[in-house]
């Protein structure tokens, strides 16, 4: 192989990648917008009122007055019956703090601390809530905020719907990148007889195939890229759980453009192909456990098992987000191999580099 015709063929296809704004729009725009409206609809808040759980052990007039000068107008004070029930509550993002009064807390610099318990992103916030509300108490009895120490312990929270959209979103792209930037372009190609003319030249059909496969993987880097940047806001990632995202990325990268090569080769027609685009695209988003979670339904789940991108965004899940996946993640690796040789063996029974060879064959069946 040459790697000089192999850069050549990826220069060309990145051109006529920016001639095609449809599958620019879907590959690239449709995704990052739809990570950026999530990302930021989990960061700005429509009602600027932050909840605080308050957990009181000890039923005094003291805690009490305490929970009041903790409430303002932006503060909410929501009371639990215990620490567990709040922390809980605070795992969920159902409160923005916790404020835990220990049993024998009194509002002096002996004794129990005041706990305070947040969020890594959120734990400034509640220690200016505090820090205003020790003032308030004290200052007006002549003494400093000091005299109600308190202690700050800081939780990894999490936000179950983005938790589970946004690993989605990152399959969606690579769906959209392996159906409408391989099946579509290659469609419209061999009507063309571009690929016919191609092969007249000293390039082989592996320097094609390696071409477009490499192309891809480099434009599903920098889609990925582009979406956990988006996502940095809300999910922190280790360099580990990066490497181990990129590496199923890859993996998934190369079963859905297999899967593109399948689908141009069973379609008899740019027309048909188009229709079978358009059905797998819907059909992998509605039921491939992209945006629905199938646990609870065994309808769901049933369908979710033969949609191969369901797999991809079950891996992203339990690596991005840190959840409890569908299958185990080597399950998750297995099936998304599985697919990727049945869609390579269809394509490489079905797939023609030029229509009208395909028109001959049949006429000869």
């Amino acid at each position: 192989m040459s790697r000089s015709r192999i850069l050549a063929l990826m220069q060309s296809q990145f051109i006529e990648m920016r001639r095609d704004f449809g599958a620019m729009f879907l590959t690239f725009l449709f995704p990052l917008f739809f990570v950026v409206i999530l990302t930021g609809s989990a960061l700005v808040r429509s009602n600027p009122t932050f909840d605080f759980g308050f957990v009181d052990q000890t039923k005094s007039a003291e805690a009490q007055q305490f929970a009041d000068a903790l409430a303002s107008q932006n503060i909410a004070i929501k009371t639990y019956s215990d620490e567990a029930t709040l922390r809980s509550a605070l795992t969920r993002r159902d409160v923005t703090a916790a404020v835990i009064l220990p049993e024998g807390w009194t509002p002096t610099a002996t004794g129990p601390r005041v706990r305070v318990v947040a969020d890594t992103t959120t734990a400034g916030l509640a220690e200016t809530v505090v820090n205003a509300a020790r003032a308030k108490i004290k200052l007006g009895q002549g003494e400093t905020a000091d005299a109600i120490p308190f202690e700050m312990t800081t939780v990894e929270g999490s936000n179950a719907e983005f938790n589970f959209i946004y690993p989605g979103m990152l399959a969606l792209a690579l769906v959209q990148m392996g159906l409408f930037m391989t099946a579509t372009p290659i469609l419209k190609a061999r009507e063309r007889g571009t690929l016919r003319y191609i092969l007249l030249t000293p390039t082989t059909t592996r320097e094609l195939v390696v071409s477009q496969v490499l192309f891809r993987v480099l434009i599903a880097s920098v889609q990925l890229t582009l979406l956990l940047a988006a996502g940095a806001f809300i999910i922190t990632l280790s360099p580990s759980a990066w490497l181990a995202t990129f590496g199923i990325s890859i993996l998934g990268t190369i079963m859905l453009v297999s899967i593109g090569y399948a689908l141009a080769g069973i379609a008899r027609s740019t027309e048909s192909g188009m229709a079978l685009i358009m059905i797998a695209n819907f059909a992998m988003l509605f039921g491939g456990n992209v945006f629905w979670n199938p646990e609870g339904s065994a309808v769901l789940t049933a369908v979710a098992r033969i949609m191969p991108v369901s797999y991809l965004a079950d891996a992203y899940r339990q690596i991005i987000s840190g959840a409890q996946g569908l299958w185990p993640i080597w399950q998750d690796i297995a099936m998304m191999l599985g697919f990727t040789l049945l869609a390579l063996l269809i394509a490489n029974r079905t797939f023609t580099f030029d229509m009208r060879s395909r028109d001959v064959q049949a006429q000869r069946a």
